[in-house]
């Protein structure tokens, strides 16, 4: 055999190592998991879970492992602690009361820091001098401001106030006086005004300012803007809402205009705009605003207010 040639023997040896050292580490692998596996597998038997079930059917709950607790004696119920006893005709009365949830709302929060995270009553009612229009969001006041008014004037802004101070948001409403054949708006114009408290404030420092009743009046063009508003109510007042002179009206052209105005709906059989109407301190003989009332404003939407009523002499 030349020097540095191998042997077969030694060839043979090479080839078959590689293999032979594959098969062990293979086997250790799998012994070993199998070891893992079983090690485990005792360690579960050995333990087993404790298994808690809640019977919430049973009048009683014990606990798993029972505790030893002090035996302590209950004194008997007294006759202020009984409640007394009621047929089942009174109980289902009793039971069937109407509570305002809001109301135990309101009462739980209490003077707490939690009172500001309660709902709060949404009002969404508008009252005026005596008229009341419910579900009603979208709020606008027409307002007679001719000469006639100039007495009255602050008693009807008094009662605006107090109508301004029932609104809430989300409501919202707008204010126009009428005057000559003028629109008076409060500004701003062509919109309607977020009921917060600081626009009702605004608005009453406006009016202070700059509604000065005079002369003789025509509510059509003031009427016109409050309808392009889209409100749900019109609080409408005036001493004389056909006025007279060079300012007056036809009633049958008012009534018309209305109508074209306000129509109503043949789906629902209702007008988009309820007319609430109230005649100040003299008798209207035409009865316009009572006509007015009643086709656009239902069953309560007319009041007459006289002088007498307001503590005002006649004229």
């Amino acid at each position: 055999m030349a020097l540095g040639a191998e042997s077969q023997t030694e060839r043979a040896v090479k080839r078959i190592a590689p293999w032979v050292a594959s098969l062990l580490v293979h086997m250790f692998v799998v012994i070993l998991g199998f070891f893992v596996t079983w090690t485990v597998v005792m360690i579960q038997r050995e333990e087993e879970p404790t298994r808690i079930v809640a019977d919430f059917y049973a009048m009683r709950y014990e606990p798993v492992s029972q505790m030893e607790a002090p035996q302590t004696q209950t004194p008997p119920l007294t006759a202020e602690d009984r409640l007394p006893d009621e047929s089942p005709a009174e109980v289902v009365d009793r039971l069937e009361v109407d509570i305002d949830p809001m109301s135990l709302i309101h009462q739980a929060s209490g003077e707490s820091a939690l009172w500001r995270f309660a709902p709060q009553r949404t009002r969404i009612t508008a009252e005026f001098v005596g008229l009341s229009s419910t579900n009603a969001r979208r709020i606008t006041y027409v307002i007679d401001a001719s000469g006639s008014m100039i007495r009255a004037l602050p008693i009807v802004i008094d009662e605006l106030a107090r109508s301004l101070d029932g609104l809430v948001p989300p409501q919202r409403f707008s204010v126009i006086f009428f005057q000559r054949n003028e629109a008076l708006i409060v500004p701003p114009p062509g919109r309607l005004i977020p009921a917060t408290e600081d626009e009702k404030l605004r608005v009453l420092a406006w009016i202070d300012e700059n509604v000065i009743p005079a002369g003789r009046s025509n509510p059509l063009e003031a009427i016109a803007a409050a309808m392009r508003l889209k409100p749900d109510v019109i609080f409408l007042l005036s001493e004389n809402i056909t006025g007279s002179g060079e300012f007056e009206i036809d009633q049958a052209d008012l009534l018309a205009m209305l109508e074209q105005l306000n129509p109503v709906d043949p789906q629902t059989g209702r007008r988009p705009t309820q007319i609430n109407c109230v005649q100040f301190l003299d008798p209207d003989p035409l009865g316009t605003l009572q006509k007015i009332a009643e086709a656009h404003g239902g069953e309560k939407g007319y009041k007459f207010l006289d002088r007498a009523e307001l503590g005002l002499k006649s004229p």
